[in-house]
């Protein structure tokens, strides 16, 4: 591996460029003048080295992905260009197809196929991955692959296609990985090099656009550093006052002032992330009642004009379910929503407009971070947390990271500002690490699967696809890991020794071991106790806090501390949980929610607030407090009382320990201390010894160890078996496997193979399908399908994942099977002819929570799932997988029209 890190300088280099025709046509033709890191990757690809390049976004990476397509053009050879969604796919094509010609330029993401023999042809990565497993003819023609976002290996769901390419992508083939900053590409260029040869890694932190990090308070932009919190500590009281008085600020309005304070400092475009969808389409929707208009009238004409066109080929009755009217509406004033949850048409809509620079506000979840290439002027974050399904979690730095790097555009503007919102629940210190915090490392989620395997088997045999796995860049972390921890083994070790030596001195009864065990096992046992106790007080308290109301005054006990608080405002994190704001007796005002409470928050009064919410406030808050001062007498005498109730007898576990402890002979001995306190300490050492001899033998050959155990299932499973010579085939099942992708493949492989879904008519098919692949958003209850047939179906499908998940419990392998029926009887509506507003309609009847947006994307995972089945199922099942395929791929959910 050779490494070059680079600052960014343009670099000139005229005579290495003039001497070699290839790069001059090309630089002239692109009419760029290439920064230092973009030359130094032309002169690797010239070297016919692979090359990684890890480098922020917007900073020209695209430009070397380029040049390796126009040197395969050139030289006669074959060009991939894989990317990580269909989205960004379709934009390399028409970014290729007007840079290299029509004729030169084709697309493959499995729900388009267009000039696939072309030179240089743009797909999504799996397709990739699929054809190296069928042996594809274009591979016969590669010179070079173009592995556009190649940091996405590090995502959970998809990262293990990454790697499976370049684990299977022939050495002759050169490889260029285009990865955004991350803090270990010499770490990924080190593993590159080991499994496909010398690899130059080229790594830039410069920004052709340089980031700036403001603090939006009180209307004014602040730089974010360290000073801040200095400053905010000077400022007293009063700040902090008003700091909580912007809680009774309506949401709206503080939006409005963000936008407002936005376009006054000329920092539109702008995208506003909200993390949240609801939150997002009620954004839009509240700009829209204020009359916010950021267009002129030349502005909205034209975007009114453009949108039009786009859904021309969508059907009025569907336009009208979407409610199309009120995104055309927002749209021509200049501000739109982006999330997973609309319709990709709509999304798509709203990308070009907003690169048109004709959409100023882009009210986004943090998905269109991760998406294509749509960069702003500034970037505003609402908060630092995020809804992650279960609670809010702060941010990460690597996400903070990937959101403000879309501030700035190269060649229009000279700054990029990241916006963050003052809130009282903002943490300054935590805002500060963020904007100051080093890239993220990436950490590889490679892991083998079953289709992997039996397609490895079948290809390379079981030994050296065991071998292959071993290479991955997962194995090349965790090895590495394994060597430092081997280090701090020995450590431990010689430690160990050292402190048993000391107790040694102490010439301890031999019985001294029975008798610290006696006082671990009470000591876990009152641990457990303490938890199962501390559970069911969350749990309690969880539940109270979603019973308080505004004006309620809670009585909060904290162990051996009791007082008084109001509550002002009530913030529902989920059905269970709760947050509320309180003022409390001593004046001051706090969000309380189940970490503050040692036991459930009791009712012992209410007041009437102060309208519109200005309960903090001068007179105000004094008056309350004064309230509450004559409520707390009878209030701490209840806590007293409660205290009591609740030091009663324990586990009698706990009791039996003890008296077993205390009839122990060395219990009470002279010397029990001072033998003790030497014992715990070699026993802390010990532990720790053991529990690293541990993790090593669990590291060492850990995807190996899986692999095997894997394929050990494939053979329980009839798929694959010991061949001539010992070696390990694929049966004609495991033929079948192999043709399947999908995150099921083994589910759908043998409920198809079974015949459970033999028989049945496409729309019930369908609807089999979408309860293995298009899982809800959330779990719902719903009713079983009316249809008896289709009832039989659901059930043989649900025992044979049963058996998978028996199967992968007994083996040690994560759990894989899982079938879901929120969205059967939605997709079996769809595919019976329900129109899109019959489709959702009958969803929320199903108790379904389903968008435009989710039933598409649904739709289509459903649509992808019928197409592996009928690659393998009998003539009849297949023809009616067809079928359901044609039925689905229609309206909005039809590629051509989104």
């Amino acid at each position: 591996m050779t490494n070059s890190s680079s600052a960014g300088s343009a670099t000139e280099g005229p005579d290495s460029i003039e001497s070699r025709p290839l790069l001059t046509s090309f630089l002239t033709a692109s009419n760029v003048r290439p920064d230092e890191f973009q030359q130094q990757a032309f002169d690797a690809l010239d070297d016919e080295r692979d090359v990684l390049v890890s480098a922020p976004t917007g900073s020209g990476k695209t430009l070397i992905g380029e040049y390796a397509a126009h040197r395969a053009l050139a030289r006669g050879g074959t060009c991939v260009y894989t990317t990580p969604i269909k989205a960004l796919s379709n934009q390399k094509f028409r970014q290729f197809r007007s840079r290299f010609g029509t004729d030169a330029v084709g697309l493959l993401t499995g729900d388009h196929s267009i000039n696939p023999d072309a030179d240089v042809v743009v797909m999504t990565t799996e397709v990739l991955r699929n054809m190296i497993y069928a042996e594809s003819s274009i591979l016969e023609s590669l010179s070079c692959v173009v592995m556009d976002e190649i940091h996405y290996l590090g995502d959970r769901s998809r990262g293990v296609v990454w790697e499976e390419i370049i684990l299977t992508l022939g050495t002759h083939v050169q490889l260029v990985g285009l990865s955004a900053t991350v803090s270990n590409a010499d770490e990924l260029g080190d593993w590159l090099s080991s499994v496909r040869g010398d690899t130059a890694v080229i790594s830039s932190t410069h920004r052709p656009v340089p980031l700036r990090h403001l603090l939006l308070r009180e209307g004014e932009m602040v730089p974010i550093t360290d000073g801040l919190l200095r400053e905010s500590r000077g400022r007293g009281e009063g700040y902090h006052d008003r700091r909580m008085s912007t809680k009774g600020r309506p949401l709206w309005a503080k939006r409005l002032d963000a936008i407002e304070a936005l376009d006054d400092e000329e920092l539109l475009p702008a995208i506003y992330f909200i993390f949240s969808r609801a939150g997002c389409d009620g954004a839009v929707e509240q700009m829209r009642r204020s009359r916010l208009r950021l267009t002129t009238k030349v502005e909205a004409r034209d975007i009114g004009a453009f949108a039009d066109e786009a859904v021309r080929e969508v059907p009025a009755a569907d336009l009208e379910a979407l409610d199309y009217a009120a995104f055309r509406s927002g749209l021509t004033a200049g501000i739109a929503a982006h999330h997973a949850g609309m319709l990709p048409l709509f999304r798509t809509i709203v990308e070009e407009l907003f690169s048109d620079g004709l959409i100023k506000v882009v009210f986004a979840t943090e998905t269109l971070a991760l998406g294509i290439h749509m960069p702003a002027r500034a970037v505003v974050l609402e908060k630092l947390t995020k809804f992650d399904g279960e609670g809010h979690v702060p941010l990460t730095a690597a996400q903070y990271s990937q959101i403000t790097g879309r501030a700035g555009r190269r060649g229009i503007d000279i700054l990029g500002t990241a916006v963050t919102l003052d809130d009282p629940e903002l943490d300054l210190h935590v805002l500060i690490n963020l904007a100051n915090s080093p890239k993220f490392p990436l950490r590889s989620a490679f892991a083998p699967d079953y289709s992997m395997a039996v397609n490895l088997v079948s290809t390379i045999g079981d030994k050296e696809a065991e071998a292959l796995v071993g290479r991955s860049f997962a194995q090349f972390q965790i090895d590495k890991d394994v060597v430092r921890e081997a280090s701090a083994l020995e450590h431990t070790r010689r430690q160990a020794a050292e402190r048993r030596d000391a107790l040694d001195r102490l010439d301890p009864p031999a019985e001294l071991d029975d008798y610290m065990a006696l006082r671990a096992k009470l000591t876990a046992l009152e641990r457990e106790h303490k938890q199962k106790q501390r559970e069911h007080a969350d749990a309690e308290i969880a539940k109270a806090l979603t019973r308080t109301d505004e004006g309620d005054v809670l009585l909060i006990d904290r162990k051996r501390l009791a007082f008084l608080g109001t509550v002002l405002t009530v913030k529902s994190d989920s059905p269970t949980a709760a947050r509320v704001l309180c003022l409390l007796d001593n004046g001051h005002t706090k969000w309380l929610d189940v970490r503050d409470f040692h036991r459930p928050p009791i009712t012992v009064g209410r007041l009437v607030l102060p309208s519109g919410r200005r309960a903090t406030t001068g007179g105000n808050r004094k008056r309350l407090v004064g309230q509450m001062d004559r409520l707390a007498p009878k209030a701490r005498a209840r806590a007293k009382k409660l205290r009591k109730k609740e030091n009663r007898p324990s586990d009698p576990r706990i009791g039996a320990a003890r008296r077993e402890l205390a009839a122990h002979h060395l219990h009470g001995n002279e010397k029990l201390e001072l033998w003790a306190k030497a014992w715990h300490a070699w026993n802390e050492v010990a532990a720790r010894e053991q529990t690293l001899t541990r993790r090593i033998e669990d590291d060492q050959a850990s995807l190996a160890r899986r692999f095997r155990r894997i394929v050990n299932l494939l053979r329980e499973f009839g798929y694959l078996e010991q061949g001539r010579g010992g070696q390990i085939v694929a049966t004609e099942e495991g033929a079948l496997l192999a043709r399947v992708h999908s995150e099921q493949e083994l589910l759908i492989t043998e409920v198809v193979r079974g015949g459970a879904w033999a028989g049945l008519d496409s729309a019930e098919l369908a609807a089999c399908v979408a309860a293995v692949v298009a899982h809800g958003r959330r779990q719902q209850t719903v009713r079983p399908p009316s249809s008896p047939k289709l009832q039989e179906a659901l059930a043989a499908t649900e025992a044979s994942a049963n058996k998978i998940s028996a199967a992968e419990r007994k083996r040690q392998l994560p759990q894989t099977s899982d079938i879901d029926l929120a969205l059967a009887p939605v997709i079996h509506h769809w595919v019976s002819g329900g129109s899109l507003s019959e489709v959702l309609a009958a969803s929320w009847q199903e108790g379904v929570d389903l968008t435009a947006g989710d039933f598409v994307r649904s739709a289509r995972l459903v649509l992808d799932g019928l197409i592996q089945v009928a690659k393998i199922a009998d003539d009849q099942t297949a023809k009616r997988a067809r079928n359901a395929a044609d039925m689905i791929r229609r309206g909005v959910v039809d590629e051509k029209i989104t």
